[in-house]
């Protein structure tokens, strides 16, 4: 009878353990799986010209807190690659960001703005490129800084997907997806 209980008490918490597991290898995205993916995304030749997006923010429980698009243009300046962001919110507010971009290495970037806190890393592989950085966002009537992992995935030379997980002190807050499209070859 003993055994039997021991038995029971092992096969139930391996099974939790599994699935644990599971769920944690399901919940990080990898940028080694993108290596062989093609087209190629680079910042400074997808995003060069005129762009468009539509996105919006779920929060953490899935309901939609806003919707909004944006027209973007991108300039090579020397060294550094500028994307001029403007952001329409399906409430009226409009929201400018400047972007200043300069490619590291083959594969790496490092991008400033107004309304980011320090530096926001980015790293690409194959057709995709990941960003981790803190955004200032306004909120009431002061600034919350919360961390974004930002995912840009290119589709193919036209489409980019981008979904970006937003938290503050470990905490999911939510997710922004946005779908971009080239306006210009």
């Amino acid at each position: 009878m003993f055994k039997k209980i021991v038995e029971n008490i092992y096969i139930k918490n391996t099974a939790i353990l599994s699935f644990f597991f599971i769920l944690i290898g399901c919940g990080q995205m990898n940028l080694k799986n993108f290596s062989n993916n093609k087209p190629e995304l680079k910042i400074e030749e997808y995003f060069l010209g005129k762009t468009s997006a539509v996105g919006l923010f779920i929060d953490r429980f899935g309901k939609v807190r806003r919707q909004f698009t944006v027209d973007m243009e991108g300039i090579q300046d020397g060294e550094n690659f500028i994307l001029n962001e403007t952001f329409l919110y399906d409430d009226g507010e409009e929201e400018f960001r400047k972007w200043i971009i300069t490619k590291t290495s083959n594969n790496t970037y490092q991008g400033t703005s107004e309304d980011i806190k320090g530096i926001a890393k980015g790293e690409r592989s194959g057709n995709a490129i990941n960003w981790h950085y803190t955004l200032k966002l306004k909120y009431k009537d002061g600034i919350l800084n919360v961390k974004f992992d930002d995912w840009l995935i290119m589709q193919d030379e036209k489409n980019v997907f981008n979904k970006a997980i937003m938290k503050k002190f470990g905490i999911r807050l939510g997710e922004v997806y946005l779908f971009f499209t080239k306006k210009e070859f």
